[in-house]
């Protein structure tokens, strides 16, 4: 998998957030997205996810050689950020059913509520869940998801102490094989990341 990432340019009202990016971000690598508040990082991440366009610039997906179509991209990414919505009617268990709906797990809704910890809320509805439960959710369902691109902002944002290690053991593990990006100031979050993209590099 690859994102060619070409001249890429993006501008609110009459000032531009960032300019120029010329990047090609590849499987098996992780990327963190880097600077001060207003910098454009959650924007950048928007636009490599196809949620906004840019306003100048070029992106382009590849797999296996061939180039995905804009309009299938969105099975290949799974993102979760500040912005990403949980169904809070739903319980615990069945939004993982929902979830399977829109894109597969890697593993049984069982493991699942093992690994986050949640035998006791599996029946709970979400809007019951603490906030920091529901980021944990957020994590588990972006790192349990069939997809070549992983996309992640402010990831432990409401975690205490002991849910920043279980973030911390479980990206390794499920970021194999794809693109990671990950958009943060915190280094602990971004840490395991090869590669820095610099958003004060493209004022």
């Amino acid at each position: 998998m690859e994102i060619i990432v070409e001249q890429l340019s993006k501008k609110f009202s009459r000032e531009w957030i960032f300019k120029g990016i010329d990047y090609t971000l590849k499987s098996d690598q992780a990327y963190a997205i880097v600077g001060g508040n207003g910098s454009g990082k959650s924007t950048l991440l928007k636009i490599l996810s196809g949620i906004n366009d840019p306003s100048k610039g070029k992106i382009t997906y590849r797999k296996n050689d061939k180039e995905i179509p804009v309009d299938e991209v969105w099975k290949e990414i799974v993102l979760a950020g500040p912005y990403t919505e949980l169904v809070e009617e739903y319980t615990l268990a069945e939004h993982l059913n929902f979830h399977r709906r829109l894109k597969p797990l890697t593993k049984s809704n069982e493991e699942i509520i093992e690994i986050l910890g949640f035998k006791n809320a599996a029946n709970k509805q979400i809007q019951a869940f603490s906030s920091g439960m529901k980021q944990k959710l957020k994590l588990a369902l972006a790192f349990f998801s069939e997809a070549s691109i992983l996309m992640l902002d402010e990831p432990t944002s409401n975690l205490d102490h002991k849910n920043i290690a279980w973030y911390q053991h479980w990206l390794p593990l499920c970021s194999k094989g794809k693109i990671t990006l990950i958009c943060s100031n915190q280094p602990y979050e971004y840490e395991f990341c090869e590669e820095k993209i610099f958003m004060e590099n493209y004022k």
